[in-house]
């Protein structure tokens, strides 16, 4: 049975995608693309420091802005709003309507630790209006595989990061050059 203190770190995705705020918008957008995700945050040496959304894409696609070569700091939403592991649901679901944002940050000791999406609190949601007997078709609903393929990327083994987000790997000069 699911209990009703439900904290975000039982619910969050944990795999999130990242770009360093040193990079273009250009890449933001195609991580976006590459793992079929709505946003990726802006991170600075691993830090949260903002978000960039497809909604911040359209927008300042409208404007006419050479979009794909300016900085992920120029277009990222910031501050970003995070909440820590230990909050509980009803809290994010409270943060994000009154903020108005569709995702929430998760950090843990100032570390990016996951993500809290409308679908992951639509998930919950119907866990707890099935339970305890949760039908099949539900059930595979509530489930997230796609997520889980994202697992198992190789990270970089100078600064941690996935190598697709790493700027270390992408400019490491190979030793045939």
């Amino acid at each position: 049975m699911i209990k009703q203190t439900t904290t975000l770190s039982e619910i969050m995705t944990t795999k999130v995608i990242t770009v360093d705020i040193s990079e273009r918008v250009e890449e933001a957008l195609r991580l976006m693309i590459k793992f079929d995700v709505g946003s990726v945050i802006v991170t600075d040496k691993q830090r949260p420091v903002g978000i960039i959304t497809e909604r911040d894409i359209t927008r300042a696609s409208l404007r006419g802005d050479s979009l794909l070569r300016i900085p992920v700091r120029g277009l990222m939403s910031k501050p970003v709003q995070s909440v820590a592991p230990d909050t509980e649901v009803w809290k994010a679901f409270e943060i994000m309507l009154k903020l108005g944002v569709r995702r929430l940050p998760v950090v843990g000791d100032e570390k990016l630790v996951g993500m809290v999406t409308e679908k992951d609190l639509t998930r919950w949601v119907l866990r707890i209006f099935y339970e305890p007997s949760l039908p099949e078709e539900i059930r595979t609903l509530v489930q997230n595989p796609r997520i889980e393929a994202l697992t198992g990327r190789p990270t970089c083994p100078n600064c941690g990061n996935y190598q697709d987000e790493c700027v270390c790997v992408r400019t490491a000069v190979s030793p045939e050059e």
